[in-house]
């Protein structure tokens, strides 16, 4: 090699400790800012002190398939025990595509939405490169709040401490990295809109976050004596909300509080994107702070890990296949103007004939064609059903066009089973996600089932302000004192889940 190369490839391997990833031929690979100093540096003593870990780690019992986690990213020597707790309730799952939400600690308050690597190949730790998925990636940054900045993650450790221990728990998957820069409320919705059509059952969401910054050096002292027990009460103020995925509760206690949580823009694009998605349950696997291990509570972070799953299902799979049955058997004798359906009652489990109330919802290519139900129950539910799938094909709205037989092919059916109702004192009662609402103001009354709520991205104080108009009262009127307000769940399955 000549003087000339030789001196031109020294330059390059400067540039690139320097300010991190640069082309070299068809690939970009982001080098590690943290290994050596944050954690351990080699390969062998990396893989050593995160196994570990996990082998010490004893998670809560956790029921279901995981869906995200929210895990702390400070030096290995705080954070990693609490981490790890939160990584061995991943054992047993794999996964193909992990979405790490994370933030720059420098740089966050510089741009607005969210950064996607436009084009990094690999996110490089001592344990080996962790391979980015392009594809998810240049699709992300086709909308609108998903745009690539330079050197955004320069020398930041939130996103890259979280991959060794995924390399250890969840080996094989491709990583889509992001950064949350500053969003609004309705920004949050927007991105988390993005991110739906890639969480499928093989994509894992985690996202990067200490929470409590407590003491002078962070600026933030709410309380100056018996300090231990108050920063545990903080943490379980904050973990509440994340407990039912709750956007709305997450942002009123950080309002409320101004607790010091440096990830709370991932956490909200977790928890808004979860909620659209109708809702998951969240289960505190670990929590710590520096405070306890140093002995030394003039400054203190806290640390937790959350581990989100779906929220635990009323009917069982054959049940539910069996309601969307008796729609589709009802419909289509409905709309072909025969006889309504004969059905040998012992064909129904003995689970669908105690008293349930249901929604039977008909559209057309996602265009909305009927839609009617029950909120109190008056009979067995799979007659709720029945008769809710007659008269869906009736709804009033749709007098001038109505559905049709020829539409029947396109027709896919939705059913909703409602739980009972339970009369609520305000909007920090509403779960967007969980909850539907029904209004009752004298004669007046108005229902919107959950999934209207979440779909749309709403606000607890948008879902009040449509449940009003729905009602036909003025906007407010849930806060009178001669209105009442209910809340329900409903258990929302398609014929989509049958034939995917």
């Amino acid at each position: 090699m000549s003087n000339y190369r030789r001196r031109y490839v020294i330059v390059i391997f400067l540039i690139a400790q320097a300010f991190g990833p640069i082309a070299l031929g068809a690939d970009e690979v982001r080098a590690p800012c943290c290994a050596g100093t944050w954690y351990p540096g080699d390969a062998e003593s990396l893989a050593k002190t995160i196994d570990g870990l996990l082998g010490e780690a004893s998670p809560p019992r956790i029921e279901g398939r995981p869906l995200a986690l929210v895990a702390p990213h400070a030096g290995y020597r705080f954070s990693a025990p609490v981490a790890a707790v939160g990584y061995k309730s991943l054992e047993g799952h794999s996964y193909k595509r992990v979405i790490a939400i994370a933030f720059s600690h420098r740089y966050a308050g510089t741009y607005n939405g969210v950064d996607v690597p436009k084009s990094l190949t690999a996110y490089r730790t001592p344990l080996g490169d962790v391979p980015i998925d392009r594809e998810a990636c240049e699709e992300l940054i086709k909308s609108k709040l998903y745009s690539s900045h330079s050197n955004i993650d320069r020398e930041e450790h939130s996103l890259e401490l979280q991959l060794p221990f995924l390399q250890r728990a969840v080996p094989g998957f491709q990583l889509v990295p992001l950064l949350v820069g500053e969003m609004s409320t309705q920004d949050y919705a927007k991105a988390a809109e993005a991110l739906l059509p890639f969480l499928d059952e093989e994509t894992l969401i985690v996202v990067s976050s200490d929470f409590t910054h407590f003491g002078a050096n962070y600026g933030y002292r709410p309380f100056r004596s018996d300090v231990p027990a108050k920063l545990m009460e903080l943490a379980d103020q904050a973990y509440a909300p994340l407990e039912n995925a709750d956007f709305d509760g997450f942002v009123e206690h950080l309002e409320t509080t101004n607790d010091t949580i440096c990830g709370r823009g991932p956490i909200l694009l977790l928890l808004r994107t979860l909620s659209m998605r109708g809702g998951a349950k969240g289960v505190r696997a670990a929590v710590d702070s520096s405070g306890r291990m140093l002995g030394d509570w003039a400054n203190s972070v806290t640390y937790q890990s959350i581990v989100f799953v779906p929220r635990p299902d009323k009917l069982n799979p054959e049940e539910r296949a069996m309601l969307l049955r008796l729609a589709r058997r009802t419909v289509t004798a409905q709309l072909s103007a025969k006889d309504h359906i004969q059905l040998d009652e012992e064909e129904v489990p003995a689970s669908l004939k105690v008293e349930g109330a249901s929604f039977v919802t008909l559209k057309n290519r996602g265009e909305l064609r009927g839609c009617i139900g029950n909120m109190v129950a008056n009979g067995p539910l799979w007659k709720s059903v029945v008769q809710n799938s007659v008269m869906a094909c009736q709804d009033y709205r749709f007098a001038g066009n109505p559905v049709t037989v020829r539409e029947l092919d396109e027709i896919e059916l939705e059913v909703s089973y409602l739980t009972p109702l339970e009369r609520i004192n305000g909007p920090e009662d509403i779960v967007i996600g969980r909850d539907g609402l029904l209004l009752q103001w004298g004669r007046q009354s108005g229902v919107l089932l959950p999934q209207v709520a979440y779909e749309l991205g709403w606000t607890r104080s948008d879902f009040l302000d449509a449940l009003c108009r729905k009602a036909g009262v003025p906007r407010g009127t849930w806060k009178r004192k001669d209105s009442v307000l209910y809340s329900f769940e409903a258990e929302v399955f398609s014929e989509h889940e049958l034939h995917p």
